[in-house]
C-alpha cells in the first residue's frame, strides 16, 4: 500500500543516517595512493560494547600511476549494506605537505543497487619533524545523501602522530587528535589510537567517545603489495 511504501522509504532514511553517521571515527588516512602497479587493501570491525552496533568496512584499491587508485569497498551494518566505487589522487609537494582527494559513491546492496551517499574527502598530511618521526594529519569528510530529509554532513579529522622505531625494522604509532563538524551543530570529540607496522602490514586500535557510556572502537589491518 503507498502507506508502506512510504514507512519503507522513511527506515530507509534513518538507516542511511545512521551509516552516515557511524562513519565518522575511523583511522585516520594520508595523502598517497598505493603506487604504481600496486594493491593496497585495508578491512576493520567497529563496535561499542555493550550495545548493538557492529560495523565492518573493507576497501581494495589499485594504483594507476603514482598518484592515481581505482577501487572498491562495502561497508556493513546492523541493517545496512553499502557497496561503493571510489577514485582516489595524491601528491607530494614536500615533506612538510602532502594532499590527495577521494570521490566515493556508494549504493544499497539491501534495496536494488540504488544510489545511498556520496562521499568525498580532503586528505592533507606532512612532516612536523625534520625526519619525519613527528607528523600531521588532517582528514575532510563530505557526506551527500541521497534522502530530502536526511542532513548533508562535513566533517574534520584533525590527528598528530609520533613513530616510534622498533627493532627488526618495525614501529609502533600513536597518534592522538580531535574530530568536529564543520557545521558546529554538534560537541567536538576526542579519539586516539595506535598503528603497529610489520613488514607490509599495519595493525590498528582506535578509539573515540571515551567519556560516553559507550565508547567507540575500531580494530583493522591494512597490506601494500
Amino acid at each position: 500500500t503507498p502507506r508502506e511504501e512510504v514507512m519503507k522509504r522513511f527506515l530507509l532514511l534513518l538507516l542511511l543516517a545512521f551509516a552516515m553517521w557511524e562513519l565518522q571515527a575511523q583511522i585516520p588516512y594520508f595523502a598517497s595512493t598505493a603506487g604504481d602497479g600496486k594493491l593496497y587493501g585495508y578491512t576493520s570491525l567497529k563496535l561499542r560494547p555493550g550495545i548493538n552496533t557492529q560495523e565492518t568496512y573493507t576497501t581494495f584499491q589499485y594504483g594507476i600511476g603514482n598518484s592515481v587508485a581505482l577501487g572498491t569497498d562495502i561497508y556493513t551494518g546492523v541493517g545496512s549494506n553499502y557497496m561503493g566505487f571510489l577514485a582516489r589522487y595524491g601528491v607530494s609537494l614536500s615533506k612538510w605537505f602532502n594532499v590527495g582527494a577521494q570521490f566515493t559513491p556508494s549504493f544499497n546492496l539491501s534495496h536494488n543497487f540504488e544510489f545511498g551517499y556520496l562521499t568525498s574527502a580532503l586528505y592533507l598530511n606532512g612532516n612536523i619533524s625534520r625526519d619525519g618521526s613527528w607528523f600531521w594529519c588532517a582528514n575532510t569528510w563530505w557526506g551527500v545523501n541521497s534522502g530530502s530529509n536526511v542532513k548533508n554532513t562535513i566533517d574534520q579529522w584533525l590527528y598528530v602522530g609520533h613513530t616510534c622505531k622498533l627493532r627488526n625494522g618495525d614501529s609502533l604509532t600513536p597518534m592522538l587528535g580531535t574530530l568536529y563538524s564543520w557545521k558546529f551543530n554538534q560537541d567536538a570529540d576526542g579519539a586516539a589510537g595506535f598503528y603497529y607496522t610489520h613488514g607490509g602490514y599495519n595493525f590498528y586500535l582506535w578509539g573515540n567517545d571515551f567519556l560516553k557510556d559507550n565508547p567507540r572502537f575500531v580494530v583493522g589491518v591494512d597490506f601494500k603489495f
